[in-house]
């Protein structure tokens, strides 16, 4: 089952406060996929998620060349893995690149382009496309799996309060 939020991101500050409140409804095992273009604020979403989690202590850059960040998330998931699809092309690349590996223990993840890989998707999670539309961005946001309306109704009461 699939809930869906739609939303307008006037800025990068707002594309950042999306994944602050986010991060308020995130629990153990959750995982978020991230679509949208270069430049479109899938890091953005991220920083913000991180930025909420650790109290701003986490120092958020888009893992394009490394693959995998792992950063230490607060006492209740502590491994938090971001990790960038961009530069992989199949089910072999994520293989051969240890992300099977490195995710195994993540108490949360973080996936960007998250389409170009579609078998690192783990068919239950939070989907986030983003696109540019004029004047800012534009947000889908979908909770993908068991408990869709719960989970997406406290997402979007946070939204509509701000």
């Amino acid at each position: 089952m699939t809930q869906t939020i739609v939303q307008f991101l006037p800025d990068q500050a707002a594309t950042e406060r999306l994944g602050e409140l986010l991060a308020t409804v995130l629990t153990r095992g959750d995982f978020v996929g991230l679509e949208g273009e270069l430049g479109a604020g899938k890091t953005c979403v991220t920083r913000g998620i991180l930025r909420a989690l650790t109290g701003g202590t986490a120092r958020v850059t888009s893992p394009t060349y490394t693959l995998l960040n792992e950063y230490d998330g607060p006492d209740h998931m502590p491994v938090v893995v971001h990790a960038d699809l961009y530069r992989l092309h199949d089910e072999d690349d994520l293989e051969s690149t240890g992300y099977w590996d490195a995710v195994a223990d993540a108490d949360l993840l973080i996936v960007e382009w998250i389409d170009q890989v579609t078998a690192a998707w783990p068919e239950t999670g939070w989907r986030i496309q983003l696109q540019h539309v004029e004047a800012g961005r534009s947000v889908t946001v979908s909770w993908v799996g068991e408990g869709a309306p719960e989970r997406t109704k406290a997402l979007s009461g946070l939204l509509e309060e701000g």
